[in-house]
């Protein structure tokens, strides 16, 4: 045993034993605290120092990695490569940039304006080389979106061949939440104009962007590395080739890019909010330019596999997810470097083991497989999920759900729960059981404008057909938090990507083992019926994703 995994397994050990000690005390019977102590003592060495905040690629992910392992084969799961162990090896390219690198400059008829970074704007991290430098005149494209089935194109009569785009973030708030959060997605906006002729694209936030991700905070997050899975033969997945420069813009950025506009940025921004089609030349020609340091590394998606218990629909797989990693050591805040990510996602891990535990040992297993899986790198952009639901593992069935657990903030009592992605599918009927049974509330998105069905790890196996679910602690706008709470809002505010997700925040016992047992009846009743879920009729994401399956 070398001399990590002798420190691990020791304080390991010692947090198992003594729970986790920010929980809120309950008289509960014992299976019940039995439950809330592993949960707290999971948390508790996920989210400890020790890990370094658990950045996909480094040291205290691989212990991360090895400790979900461990637990897995406690539990009796069989490992998920089969004789070649519980890991699949995903193949990354990591791109940091050169902080002083980053150079922007507008050049039009009163000469030439240099931009300062990062007050101004940021650009992104390269893949197709480590230097990069383009010139080109900017084209205002609304949000850049393309939805035919709304009647609504950004691009249409547009000319963006040779010519960075210039888009606001996101999609038109009046879009049906499902097709905002489609649309707004970066995938989606890249292929719609790199197909038009765009050879870049800088991103300007709209002030609703800003309130949930302030300027200061994308500045921050711009310091960690990017990363892309690769292919076999080396190169990077999810790279669009023609777009040879992507950047964002502050508001004091985007105001003198569209000085010499047609329309000043405000009206922009109103005909935005009201979700008109929009477009202009900006009449400045822009440079762009960045270097970036790249290296290959790996980092592995766990795997544990529960096998079916009815020999005709074992071979279908029940997958559940919880992301692993965090975004590790950064920026220091208040003389904090380490991003521990206790509730992002810590928790979430936690829970999908207590959830792999009762499904494990309590009554019959069910009659589908159930493929549990501690993600890499959804903290990179759903790296990892996305790789496994490209390259699920042969022998563990072939998914037919995903049930993903991510930043389930119980940071106090709450039987109110949003259960994101009911609307699509037939899991709605065993997901309104299990609350029923479970005397919890399930309320409507409430953030829709957030569009957070596509920002993690269940929107990878979307992609690949799969109906899933992402359940979540309701965030209710305007609840006032008392002084001292963390309630949903707060969080996303104060602690979300910063330091400070750590263990100090508080979180109620009662409340964790209550979500653990609403997601093992909604598995157990996936697992067991007898039919796969499937997409409703004419369902969005089923027309898009599903067909074929």
């Amino acid at each position: 045993m070398n001399g990590v995994m002798r420190t691990t397994v020791t304080v390991t050990a010692a947090f198992l034993a003594a729970g986790c000690v920010h929980l809120r005390r309950e008289t509960l019977d014992g299976s019940v605290r039995a439950v809330e102590r592993a949960i707290g003592g999971h948390i508790a060495f996920l989210a400890d120092d020790l890990l370094e905040g658990r950045a996909a690629g480094a040291r205290g992910h691989e212990i991360a990695a090895r400790y979900v392992a461990t637990q897995f084969g406690k539990l009796g799961l069989q490992p998920g490569l089969g004789t070649n162990g519980w890991f699949q090896v995903v193949p990354f390219l990591e791109s940091q940039v050169v902080e002083e690198s980053r150079q922007m400059s507008l050049r039009h008829p009163g000469g030439t304006e240099v931009l300062d970074c990062p007050a101004d704007f940021l650009i992104g991290a390269p893949f197709i080389g480590t230097n990069v430098s383009v010139t080109a005149p900017l084209v205002f494209v609304g949000f850049g979106v393309r939805a035919p089935e709304l009647g609504h194109d950004d691009l249409a009569g547009v000319d963006l061949r040779g010519k960075i785009a210039v888009v606001l973030s996101k999609a038109p708030s009046r879009f049906p939440a499902t097709a905002l959060a489609h649309h707004s997605h970066v995938r989606q906006k890249a292929k719609a104009l790199a197909d038009a002729g765009a050879i870049g694209v800088i991103s300007v936030p709209t002030p609703k962007d800003l309130v949930e991700s302030p300027w200061a905070r994308q500045v921050m997050q711009s310091r960690f590395p990017a990363m892309r899975w690769t292919w076999e033969d080396g190169r990077p997945a999810d790279v669009v080739p023609e777009l040879k420069v992507t950047g964002n813009l502050s508001p004091a950025g985007a105001a003198k890019v569209f000085a010499r506009g047609a329309k000043p940025l405000a009206e922009v921004l109103a005909a935005g909010e009201r979700g008109e089609v929009q477009g202009f030349p900006l009449n400045v020609e822009a440079t762009l330019s960045v270097r970036a340091e790249q290296r290959r590394l790996t980092s592995p998606n766990v795997i544990g596999v529960l096998p079916g218990s009815d020999p005709e629909l074992a071979g279908e797989a029940v997958v559940v997810t919880a992301h692993l990693d965090h975004q590790g050591i950064g920026t220091a805040v208040n003389g904090d470097a380490v991003y521990n990510g206790a509730y992002d996602n810590a928790v979430g891990v936690a829970m999908m083991l207590e959830t792999a535990r009762a499904l494990a040992t309590e009554g019959k297993r069910p009659k589908r497989t159930v493929v549990f899986s501690a993600v890499t790198a959804e903290e990179k952009g759903l790296r990892g999920s996305e790789y496994l639901a490209q390259f699920f593992p042969q022998g563990n069935g072939r998914p037919v759900a995903n049930v993903n657990l991510d930043m389930v903030l119980v940071t106090q009592p709450t039987r109110k729960f949003t259960v994101l992605g009911i609307e699509h599918s037939t899991m709605r009927d065993p997901v309104e059981k299990a609350a029923g049974r479970a005397g919890l509330e399930l309320v409507p998105d409430p953030r829709p404008e957030r569009v957070t069905f596509i920002r993690s790890d269940q929107y990878s196996f979307i992609r690949q057909g799969v109906p899933a679910i992402f359940p979540k602690v309701a965030d209710i706008p305007g609840t006032k938090a008392k002084p001292g709470e963390v309630t949903p809002e707060v969080f996303v505010k104060d602690h979300y990507h910063r330091p400070s997700d750590d263990l100090s925040l508080p979180r109620d016992g009662e409340s964790s083992v209550r979500f653990v047992r609403f997601m093992v009846d909604v598995v157990r009743q996936v697992g067991d019926a007898k039919e796969a879920p499937r997409w409703n009729q004419g369902d969005f994401f089923g027309e898009m994703f599903g067909k074929g399956r």
